[in-house]
């Protein structure tokens, strides 16, 4: 009996995999390539678009919730900053909840920087990171930096 289950199985799964032809196999793979893949530390223009959310807070919120996680962590005993640090195109604003009014609408990406690129980025020390919002295009790496002889 058991034997006649398994030639079973057998017969079914060689129809489905005459049923999936080449071409549908390679079309399902093509999907998946076109698919965006969702970056960790970064939510982009289209991402924002597409999520519908009211509020940046509301975004990442539905879209990178282990962000607003790592604000809840309790202040260490070295005296270190245990603060979320939270910005909008570069000013400094008080705090997490100060997301909340920041329409998502007109928001170009929101990124998450670990403690050492908050410190390097933006000079600032935290234990816990720091949220950036951008509104408009940053400039250029290279134009930033770059020399006026």
């Amino acid at each position: 009996m058991k034997m006649l289950k398994w030639a079973a199985v057998a017969v079914v799964a060689t129809f489905c995999a005459a049923a999936l032809s080449p071409s549908d196999a390679h079309a399902q793979t093509d999907m998946r390539a076109q698919r965006p893949r969702q970056e960790r530390n970064r939510i982009r223009a289209d991402e924002i678009e597409q999520s519908h959310a009211a509020s940046v807070y509301q975004l990442i919120q539905a879209r990178r919730g282990m962000w607003l996680m790592r604000s809840t962590q309790p202040t260490d005993l070295t005296g270190s900053s245990g603060k979320m640090l939270v910005y909008l195109d570069g000013a400094k604003l008080d705090g997490i909840d100060d997301l909340r009014q920041i329409p998502a609408a007109g928001v170009r990406m929101v990124e998450f920087l670990t403690p050492g690129e908050t410190e390097h980025r933006l000079g600032e020390y935290t234990s816990i990171g720091a949220i950036r919002v951008l509104t408009r295009d940053e400039p250029q790496a290279d134009s930033a930096h770059a020399r006026h002889d």
